[in-house]
């Protein structure tokens, strides 16, 4: 069975031979393609840059790194066989939002990402918009859907980090308000209840399981329960940066142990992935 990530920030030290061996890599672990979340457009004061970067990867979002991946059609060549979709990440994309875009579109990007957080998070080390642009809760709202809007009038698929126990409403009309386009709110949203409403309601809406093995192995029946019910809609994400090709297999190997259903775990790493990217097919 071929599998895909639908979660993989795109920035790492490696390039030329040294990221075909990660390719290399990923393709015999058995990967056939992930969604490629790459930083095309920063600023270069690196202090805002990690305002709106989760603590944890501060140590390997550096200007070399995010710089060495800023164009990645080139770099994608060197993947062969992997089948690869580009987000671009819009969390900098202040002004000329209409323009950029359209611009971003017509390079190859296929899908936007964003990490909506208006505020502090004080969990995941990350300062928020109001501390890295000196934005209010309300003129980031604006911003935010204003990129939503345009990515979605390019036909573009949208994943966007939100806590919807904090934005949850938000969220909600974004994507209400875009029926036709497809949204992946990855970790569950950061509430099992506030996503599974979404869901319900809402069939252009998805969610991927990055970074939940730790919440997952602490209560691993209502994770397992919670996945079942909504096996249709779950994709697989490992969360991992391009250069960490082993937390792509170290999660690849948990939710095949944690999931006892075959035909579940092929929906979540094969199916649910191409039905969320309209690509044509199933099960290979």
């Amino acid at each position: 069975m071929k599998c895909y990530d639908a979660h993989i920030h795109f920035y790492s030290p490696y390039a030329g031979e040294g990221l075909k061996r990660v390719f290399d890599l990923l393709k015999d672990m058995g990967l056939a393609g992930f969604d490629a979340l790459v930083f095309a457009e920063f600023p270069p004061e690196m202090d805002k840059v990690l305002q709106m970067i989760p603590r944890a990867y501060h140590a390997h979002a550096t200007e070399q790194t995010l710089q060495n991946h800023r164009d990645p059609f080139p770099l994608f060549r060197l993947a062969d066989d992997l089948e690869i979709i580009a987000f671009v990440d819009g969390r900098f994309i202040e002004h000329e939002i209409d323009h950029k875009i359209r611009q971003f579109r017509e390079k190859g990007f296929k899908g936007l990402k964003l990490l909506y957080v208006p505020e502090e998070d004080l969990e995941n080390g990350i300062g928020g918009m109001e501390r890295a642009f000196g934005r209010s809760v309300k003129d980031s709202e604006i911003n935010t859907a204003q990129l939503i809007d345009r990515a979605s009038s390019e036909g573009m698929w949208i994943l966007i980090h939100a806590d919807l126990k904090r934005y949850g409403e938000f969220v909600r009309e974004m994507v209400q308000s875009h029926p036709l386009t497809h949204f992946n709110i990855p970790h569950f949203g950061s509430s099992r209840k506030a996503i599974s409403a979404l869901m319900d309601r809402y069939p252009n809406c998805y969610t991927d399981l990055s970074s939940l093995i730790p919440a997952m192995e602490r209560d691993p029946d209502a994770y397992r329960h919670f996945i079942i019910d909504y096996q249709d809609r779950i994709l697989f994400g490992s969360d991992a940066l391009i250069g960490w090709p082993e937390h792509v297999a170290s999660a690849l190997r948990f939710i095949t142990r944690f999931l006892e259903d075959g035909e579940v775990l092929e929906k979540l790493t094969n199916r649910n992935y191409l039905k969320f990217h309209r690509i044509s097919g199933g099960a290979q």
